[in-house]
């Protein structure tokens, strides 16, 4: 007799601790859920704002943008005076790189030499694109140039930063060819590397591989970072 209502308490303690462990296990899993859920709402509603700051961006620029339109047509049509502003302000954004440009001119190909023995390709030196790029600007007839598609600006840096050349912030690799576009007269570009000892018989001597081209038409792309002036007036 004893034996068996033992076993009753027994019974029922494991029944407790049975319902006691289920019910510990839902509201665990209820918490989880409620917790999931929270983040979930969380991460949407981030999103759900994010988007909105992108559409209304999206809008305060291209209203800015019908503005300058609005602005630079009226400016076309309003008289010969404003006519001339217009064409300046053209012509400055041209000197700024800010448009693309096509033209003729000369195309300038340096490839590094390659070590034979390694198979290896050396590299092109910063300096050598720079002066490069110094002697089209002193001959006063390139009116744009490029390297490799970054366009040349005042306010473009060329440096060498480890392995690599950087360009405009861009990248570029000096063991593979650097391509040199200038925006002018073909033949006056060209005749600038035609004197005995020019710079590109120097960058040759040193086993590059050069070459100089004109060309009917060149295509220069615009200035891809924004100008942003904070101490000008």
């Amino acid at each position: 007799m004893k034996k068996f209502v033992s076993q009753i308490w027994i019974g029922l303690i494991c029944v407790i601790l049975g319902f006691m462990i289920t019910f510990q296990f839902k509201a665990n899993r209820s918490t989880q859920i409620k917790s999931s859920s929270r983040q979930y709402e969380d991460m949407t509603k981030e999103i759900e704002s994010l988007n909105k700051q992108k559409d209304e961006l999206n809008l305060v620029v291209k209203e800015y943008q019908d503005k300058v339109d609005e602005y630079e047509k009226a400016v076309a049509n309003d008289s010969t005076a404003a006519k001339k502003m217009k064409d300046e302000l053209d012509n400055l954004r041209k000197l700024a790189g800010l448009e693309e440009d096509n033209g003729p001119g000369l195309e300038i190909t340096i490839s590094p030499p390659v070590d034979v023995t390694q198979s290896v390709y050396n590299s092109i030196g910063y300096d050598t694109i720079l002066m490069v790029v110094n002697e089209l600007n002193s001959t006063n007839e390139a009116e744009a140039i490029s390297i490799n598609g970054e366009r040349f600006t005042g306010r473009t840096a060329i440096r060498e930063v480890g392995n690599v050349i950087k360009i405009n912030d861009n990248r570029i690799d000096p063991t593979q060819k650097v391509v040199i576009k200038a925006i002018g007269n073909p033949d006056l570009l060209f005749s600038a590397f035609s004197i005995p000892g020019n710079i590109l018989e120097s960058i040759a001597s040193n086993g590059f591989i050069v070459s100089r081209d004109k060309k009917d038409n060149v295509t220069i792309l615009k200035y891809g970072k924004s100008l942003d002036f904070k101490y000008i007036k």
